[in-house]
């Protein structure tokens, strides 16, 4: 059967907000409700949330692998941003690792909440690919706030810049790989349109040009989850 027109996902319409509203009423409802559990609670809750980002992460790698679909099997590896970023917050909330959860934390809410706001999605609803893109940075997205509000993670000092010199090694490591290939992990070779990657020029050179200022709102995000003085 052919895609209608109707299936074509659209930027900021109905369904995409529908997406948006859900996620965050999902997670303002996680987070209260985890809240007024006793410590071991929220820590088993943690470890539900880092269980289903492994396991979503092996379903996610063997489907790609194994399924029969339009794209190159180059097209299919397990090794977008978000990917990665899902193995990391299985790490914080599974054995509480302290890079990991700073990289989740800083991660997440700099990058992988972009794809939240400018989907790289063709199928809209209620296509598989929509659920599983909205579910899975609906879950990146909680995950990064649960590791601050419920398990009570601050920050160290310099950790949002040691975060961002990770998704530095990333972007540097993956580059070629996309040179290899001919993909686009990661957005080195294409920017997304519309995206703001797109502020900042052409790709690769985007992520040069943006260092400053994604330190800045590093550094902004790192004030609201310090360690106290006292």
């Amino acid at each position: 059967m052919e895609q209608t027109d109707t299936m074509v996902f659209e930027w900021w319409g109905t369904t995409h907000l529908l997406a948006l509203i859900s996620i965050n009423i999902l997670c303002i409802g996680i987070l209260i409700g985890a809240r007024k559990l006793n410590t071991n609670h929220r820590e088993l809750g943690g470890k539900v949330l880092g269980g289903i980002f492994l396991l979503t992460y092996l379903a996610e790698s063997i489907g790609r692998v194994i399924r029969v679909h339009w794209e190159p099997w180059t097209e299919r590896l397990p090794l977008h941003f978000c990917s990665f970023m899902s193995l990391v917050c299985f790490f914080a909330l599974w054995g509480r690792c302290k890079w990991a959860s700073a990289l989740a934390f800083f991660g997440v809410i700099t990058a992988s909440v972009q794809g939240l706001i400018t989907p790289m999605l063709y199928r809209d609803f209620p296509s598989v690919d929509y659920f599983a893109f909205f579910i899975g940075h609906g879950l990146l997205f909680i995950s990064a706030l649960y590791i601050p509000i419920v398990l009570e993670w601050r920050a160290r000092p310099w950790d949002d810049l040691r975060s961002l010199l990770i998704c530095d090694i990333y972007l540097l490591c993956i580059h070629p790989i996309n040179l290899l290939l001919d993909t686009n992990y990661g957005f080195t070779q294409i920017a997304p349109k519309g995206s703001i990657l797109e502020w900042f020029g052409e790709a690769p050179w985007c992520y040069l040009a943006m260092q400053i200022p994604a330190f800045l709102v590093l550094r902004a995000l790192y004030l609201c989850v310090r360690k106290s003085s006292k």
